[in-house]
Parts: C-alpha cells; structure tokens; sequence
C-alpha cells in the first residue's frame, strides 16, 4: 500500500488555521471560522494527524461557540466524524492506523488496564464493544496463574500444557455462551472461592489490557455530552489569567441542586465514559452514588457535577466528592475533594483539548462551589497535584499555576526556595525554573486561607497519622488482633458516648460506628465529654452512614471539640516522631 501522503491540499491548511483562531472571539474570527467550517464540509481528509487536530479544534469549539450558526457547525462535523474515522481506516496503513488507538475519538480503539469495577461496568453497558486483549502477554500470563484459583483441580492439567493457548481454553470453558471472553473470566472470577477483595487484588495485579471498540459516537469524546437548554457563546476574550481567583471564591452559590437518582446515573454514566476514553481513571468513581450527585449551575456555561460514594467505601474520616466540569454540556475536566474539619484537599484537571480555555476560571469555580459547600477556608493543594511523582504536573509547570492564584507550600523550606524563583522570575521575563527545580518545589503540599487571618493557624489534621496510630494501638494492645480491637473500640465508644439501641441502626450506620470506634477509642477523655458533645458525636457517626454525605460534612466542621482532640493525638504522634533517632 502506498504510505505517501492522500490528503487533498485544501482540507490541512482550513485545518490549521481554524486551530490558530479558535480561541479568539472577535466578529472577524467568528466569521473565519464558519467559512473555514463550511469549506471543510465538502473536503475529505484522509490522513490521521489532521483528522486528530480537526477533531480537537472542534470539541473546544462545541465547547466554547462564538454563534448559534457555529455551533451548529461545529455539531454537523462532529456527527460526521465516524465516517471521516471509518474513511481513514479504510486507506490508512497500520502504521499510521496505530495513531488512532487512545485518542477517545469515535469508531477507535481504546485499550487500558481497567479497574475490575470498572472492566464489570463496561461488560455490563458495552457487552459487544469491550474485550481482553489478547496480545496483552504479561497481563495474560498473570491471568493465567490466578486460574487454579477458581477452576477444578483436574482441569489444571490443561491450564499447565503449553500447547493448549490460554485463549483456546477460555473458549472451551465459555462453550455456546454469547459473552466475550472478558464477561466469562470476571464472572469466573466472581464465582470463585476467594473474598471479593482478594479477587479484586488478584485481578488488579494483572494489569490487563482491556480493548474498548468506541462503536456507539456517544459513548466517545466526540459526541460524550451532558443535555443542555442554554448554551452560553463567546462574545469577547475569554476570561483567562485576569481572573480575581479570591473574588470568585467568595461569590455567593447560588444554583446548586440535587439530582434525582435517575439523573445522578447519568451523570456518573458521562463522568465514568469521559475518564475511560481518555485512559484515566478516579477510584471513588468506581463506587459512586447516585443518590448524592449534585450539579451547579455557575454561570457562562459552565455546571460542574458532583458525585458522592457508596457508604460502603467512603473513608474513616474524610469525605470524598469527585467533580466534572461540563462547558455548554461537555466535559472538559475532573478532580476530586475531600473535607476534613476545616479544610478542603482539592486536585483537578483540564482535559487537554480544552486547556487553551478558560482555565483558572473553571478552577475559581470549582473552588466555589466545594468552598460554599462545605464552608471549610482552608484549601490544601496535595504535592502530587504539583508534581510529586507526577510527570504530567511538572512538564505542565503546575506549581506556577498554583502560586499565581496565592497558594503557597506548607514546607518553609519550600516556600523560600519559590520566592527565590519568583525573584529570578520577576528580574528576567525569560527565565524558566529547571525541571529539577520543579521537583524540589513538588516536596510539599500547597495551601490557601480564604479567612483573612493574618497569622492564620495552619494546623491541619492529616488522617494517615492517625491511622499510624490506630496500627501502633493494636500492635501494643491486642497482639495484632484487628477483630478483637475492633471489637473492644466499639464497645468502650458505645459507653463513653453513652449510646443505645445501636443494634438497631441501619448497616450503613453500624459500618461506620466499626470504622470509626478505633480512631474516636484513641481521644483518652472521650468520657468526660460534655454530654451535648457526646451527642454531636453520635449524630456525626449516624451521618457518616448515611445516603449523602454533606450532613457528616458539616456536623464534623462544628465539632471544635473533636478536631482539637484528634489533632492533639496527631501533633503528638509528629512530635515523638521528630525526637526518634533515624
């Protein structure tokens, strides 16, 4: 076949320069752009670069549309794309073919070692679009040592002959069955013996490829969308850097809502089909509960999705929400949160297509909503946000995104050496920080007060030292005997507090009374608690169980008397680490 290039001379050049003027907004830019849109029409392309930059520019323009007329556009050449995909593929060489996978775009490929929750929800939504790789050797190979597990010992003899191929044997094993063989293996795997978290862990380890054939446009990022009745278009420069990060913040929230469990399904269906086509993935998502979605309406198209977690999988102490921050209906972002008393952990992204957007905009946004959500005014920015262990940050320079916006790192150490930088910065416009500079500044996590305070107190819970210390007490007091100290927790908290009728609780509540008597069993003047104190705290554990979570949120924010509590044992435990000789 021949590997020179087919495409017509006309459609490359439109093409790149409807991506050079996407993302200005004068009169004149507008109308460049629908002639270019209307020429495009009638032009094939045939060559997979311009077909994925083609295909970019269009989603920032769905995403950000100067006029209805553009965006009807710009919607006509994305319901076209799988033919433009589909013409490709037909002439591409498999070399260049190879380009498609990964790219999310309708009618490719995309193959990602997904989560078993998450392999489960694709067999169960996609049954004929999603199957094992089978060129996926190591994964296979890993796969296939975890078998004896949960297939009769006598059928052992087959799975040890090299001559029999792995793939034949599932076949055999699967029979007359209509299921791909990924659908057979998780259901095997599920009617095996073995704890439900030993089968996930066993699966996981295997890090196999799953293919996802991206039949349905819908289910891809070309046509992936939120429904929505008003579209906002852009009339003027996007609203950029000159955004007044603190001003945002403090904005009043006014439309923010609560999903039905119907349309929080939707919602976690859209957020789950935008991270998967995109290889990422966000483990609260895999348990999400659409019984705690909420959506926030914060203006110039922007609605950013909140989705809570399954009681079952929350964690001790923190809250989780993952986040999806859809323009005019289009996912262009995600993150996470999680409360703690007073602060507020948030990490997000912008998806790449849409970073030359309105970036710290969004980001403003996000923060108000989650800061008048939860009402915490500390905003903690984790270090792997800004590049610890984190390539993707560093290249981006998400430190520098991070301190122009007035966070600071929490290291003092850290925090000289970015006013250093800044110094070098300011004295020469050219000077960019070294990429083990980069790494340095990454060794802490960043933080921003919203309360004014001068000399604010940046004291801030850290739930791992407490868990350290829950390890630590059942080591010295129980012998390692986790049941039994979970036990003994249970029961000196139901004393200490007083509670009654427990056992009557919901499965949700007692989980959480379990989970959390080991930390609240480590506070040495539970006893001596006021009793409205005491009965704040049962109220908190109750929440903690519950269908939504905002109501432990903020009982656990107005409980001054149990953060100071956990925080002394956490201060401590620092202290007598620090005085440890290495």
């Amino acid at each position: 076949m021949n590997t020179t290039s087919t495409q017509p001379e006309g459609a490359q050049p439109l093409i790149v320069l409807l991506t050079s003027v996407k993302h200005r907004f004068t009169r004149a830019d507008g109308e460049a752009k629908a002639k270019i849109l209307r020429a495009l029409r009638k032009l094939e392309i045939r060559d997979v670069f311009p077909l994925v930059q083609f295909h970019e520019t269009l989603c920032f323009l769905r995403a950000y549309p100067d006029t209805l007329e553009i965006l009807r556009l710009v919607e006509e050449a994305l319901q076209g794309f799988p033919a433009r995909v589909d013409l490709v593929k037909a002439i591409g060489h498999p070399s260049e073919l190879k380009k498609l996978q990964d790219t999310g775009i309708a009618h490719t490929t995309t193959y990602y070692p997904y989560p078993r929750a998450m392999a489960k929800w694709l067999v169960q939504n996609f049954p004929d679009d999603v199957e094992l790789d089978w060129e996926d050797e190591e994964g296979l190979d890993k796969i296939r040592s975890i078998l004896p597990f949960i297939v009769a010992y006598a059928e052992n003899d087959a799975l040890d002959d090299e001559q029999i191929s792995l793939r034949d044997w599932v076949r055999a094993a699967k029979g007359d069955r209509r299921a791909s063989d990924l659908q057979w293996l998780l259901e095997a795997l599920d009617g095996s013996p073995l704890p439900p978290e030993a089968i996930r862990t066993l699966y996981e380890g295997a890090e196999l490829l799953v293919g996802w054939e991206l039949k349905d446009p819908a289910n891809s990022r070309t046509l992936a969308e939120f429904p929505t009745q008003r579209i906002f278009y852009h009339k003027e420069m996007l609203s950029r850097e000159q955004v007044d990060f603190l001003r945002e913040i403090r904005k009043p929230l006014l439309g923010l809502k609560r999903m039905s469990a119907a349309m929080g399904n939707v919602l976690i269906h859209l957020f789950r089909v935008a991270l998967s086509v995109r290889n990422r993935e966000l483990h609260p998502l895999l348990y999400a509960n659409p019984q705690d979605v909420w959506l926030a309406d914060m203006g110039r198209g922007l609605r950013i999705a909140l989705v809570g977690v399954d009681p079952e999988y929350r964690l001790p102490l923190e809250s989780y929400y993952s986040y999806l921050v859809l323009k005019n209906g289009i996912p262009v972002g995600y993150g996470g949160c999680s409360p703690l008393f007073n602060r507020l952990e948030l990490a997000g992204n912008i998806f790449e297509t849409f970073r030359q957007g309105e970036s710290v905009y969004i980001f403003s946004q996000v923060y108000r909503t989650f800061f008048h959500l939860c009402g915490a005014p500390y905003l903690l920015v984790p270090r792997y946000q800004v590049g610890y262990d984190n390539d993707e940050a560093l290249q981006s320079g998400a430190f520098w995104f991070y301190y122009k916006l007035g966070f600071r790192p929490e290291d003092s150490a850290v925090l000289a050496l970015a006013q250093e930088e800044q110094e070098k910065i300011q004295a020469d416009s050219t000077y960019r920080s070294a990429r083990e500079t980069l790494q340095k500044l990454a060794q802490s996590d960043m933080c921003l007060i919203l309360n004014g305070e001068s000399n604010p107190d940046r004291r801030i819970l850290r739930p791992g030292t407490l868990g350290l210390l829950v390890t630590q007490h059942i080591t010295r007091n129980f012998n390692g005997d986790r049941r039994a100290a979970v036990r003994a927790a249970r029961r000196t908290v139901i004393r200490a507090l007083g509670i009654s009728g427990w056992r009557r609780w919901s499965p949700p509540e007692r989980m959480a009374l379990d989970r959390l008597s080991p930390i609240l069993d480590l506070i040495p003047d539970l006893h001596d608690w006021t009793p409205a104190e005491k009965r704040a705290l049962v109220r908190i554990i109750k929440a903690k169980g519950a269908p939504r979570q905002l109501r432990y949120v903020h009982l656990l924010r107005q409980h001054t008397r149990l953060f100071g509590s956990l925080e002394s044992l956490a201060r401590s435990a620092a202290l007598r680490e620090l005085r440890t000789p290495s």
